[in-house]
């Protein structure tokens, strides 16, 4: 068996975290957060066989993995609107 990470964003399933830049992820707690425009990617840490390959795994297999992951991480992400920050 062996650990493996998912991320998942807007129902797709990802190997990385996809798209966003590293200094756009908020690092603390925001109590505040609706008033910010922000995206979250969920991590998922997931035991698989040894020989899983993510390429030949269907994406209702992924999700099916996802549900049932070890543990769950959200990553939030402030989204910059017409090249201003929000933070």
């Amino acid at each position: 068996m062996k650990t493996i990470h998912l991320f998942r964003f807007n129902d797709s399933i990802f190997r990385k975290i996809p798209f966003f830049k590293e200094e756009n992820r908020l690092k603390t707690d925001v109590t505040e957060i609706d008033l910010m425009n922000i995206e979250i990617v969920t991590e998922y840490i997931v035991k698989t066989h040894d020989d899983f390959s993510f390429d030949n795994t269907s994406v209702n297999d992924l999700l099916s993995m996802c549900k049932k992951a070890q543990k769950t991480i959200e990553h939030y992400f402030v989204i910059k609107l017409n090249h201003y920050d929000l933070v």
